[in-house]
């Protein structure tokens, strides 16, 4: 009941309009409790002072209601925070002014932040993403839900990480870089019924994707119900050499080199 009372103080003090029928509920309300805590007190103790004691209580309740009125309306004026919120000996405050104030103001640095600066300004600033595994987010990210895709991808590299105790987005990307192919093959036909497989070579970006794939598709076939932990064996199986990604990548190269005579294809 009380903390209605102190609700229905604040409304009153910031809308003036509804002050009126605010503080007519509140008596109504408070008159209604003293009857209430009366009629339990009498059935309690059989002694008619419940009722006084009630009386003392909504007495109070509308004290504390006129206090925060007071507080917030000090001259019976509308409400204006710019007065309310007003530092001590000002009668008006304006944020606005406020802030081109501070503006304005010049910094002075301390002896401690000269020498803080003096020893980072050679620093290089390190880029807030990465590319690569931002790239790799984007194959992951299914329906538009990147932030998932981000938190799934961390998951992983960190479980990763306690296995190994090393940085795991070097790690990624040394796999990466070794498990991509060279090349990929094309069907390429000159009208005719036969069709020949031509090695295409690849740029560094489409071997990434294609190790990529290959790690992403051995990980679906793990047991886990987590992708994260999917995807966190599979890194390792492949950080140890023994995913089956290697194998495709070398599988590949074969078929390229057999295949090497139709290259004149292209021409």
């Amino acid at each position: 009941m009380l903390g209605m009372i102190r609700f229905a103080a604040r409304r009153a003090a910031i809308c003036p309009s509804r002050a009126g029928i605010l503080s007519q509920n509140v008596r109504s309300a408070s008159s209604k409790a003293a009857d209430g805590v009366a009629d339990f007190l009498a059935s309690v103790n059989g002694k008619p002072e419940g009722r006084e004691q009630a009386d003392s209580e909504a007495k109070a309740w509308l004290e504390a209601m006129k206090e925060l009125r007071d507080e917030f309306r000090p001259d019976n004026e509308p409400y204006k925070p710019s007065k309310v919120f007003a530092p001590e000996g000002s009668r008006d405050y304006n944020i606005l002014i406020d802030a081109a104030n501070k503006e304005a103001e010049t910094f002075e640095p301390t002896l401690a932040q000269i020498a803080q600066f003096e020893a980072l300004k050679d620093k290089a600033i390190a880029p807030m993403m990465d590319e690569t595994m931002e790239y790799l987010v984007g194959v992951i990210t299914r329906h538009g839900k990147k932030a998932r895709a981000r938190r799934y991808l961390s998951e992983a590299l960190y479980l990763v990480y306690l296995q190994t105790r090393q940085d795991p987005v070097k790690q990624l990307k040394h796999v990466l870089e070794k498990m991509g192919p060279l090349i990929r093959m094309k069907r390429f036909s000159d009208g005719g019924a036969r069709a020949e497989l031509v090695p295409l070579p690849l740029s560094e970006r489409q071997r990434m994707r294609q190790a990529w794939d290959w790690i992403l598709e051995a990980s679906d076939r793990r047991q886990s119900r987590s992708f994260s932990v999917r995807l966190s064996e599979e890194i390792l199986s492949a950080i140890q050499g023994k995913s089956p990604g290697f194998e495709k990548k070398v599988t590949v190269h074969k078929t390229a080199i057999t295949n090497r005579a139709y290259i004149s294809l292209l021409k």
